[in-house]
């Protein structure tokens, strides 16, 4: 998808368009920038974070049930309130190392200019 075009969904994040990223949030499969949007549409529209909380509550009864698991008693409702947490942790790191590059890059560039611009001046005294 297109910087433009993926823009243009984000801004327009619905219920529908959080619906269907619902499983790949519990899967933990969503792209950066969805995550982030699922997470701000969710935090806003209540629908959309009781259905969050069913299929996560049914997710961690099943994977509770193959693990035979039976008789631990979990509560689920903050089970789904820490993984969303853990979920705007890495969100944060994610933006945080691209800042981190991002700033090197420039770095690097700037000693590229500056060392060029000393190679040039070096070339012409030598003229």
């Amino acid at each position: 998808m297109g910087g433009s075009a993926a823009l243009k969904e984000r801004e327009n994040m619905n219920c529908r368009i959080a619906e269907g990223m619902v499983n790949k949030y519990i899967d933990h499969t969503l792209p950066l920038s969805d995550l982030e949007d699922f997470l701000e549409h969710i935090e806003k529209c209540s629908s959309c974070y009781d259905e969050l909380a069913t299929y996560f509550i049914v997710h961690k009864a099943m994977q509770q049930l193959d693990e035979k698991q039976e008789d631990t008693v979990l509560d689920f409702k903050e089970l789904l309130e820490e993984d969303i947490r853990k979920s705007r942790r890495y969100i944060r790191k994610k933006k945080f190392h691209r800042a981190i590059a991002a700033v090197a890059v420039c770095v690097l560039i700037v000693a590229l200019v500056v060392f060029l611009v000393f190679v040039i001046l070096e070339l012409k005294e030598g003229i």
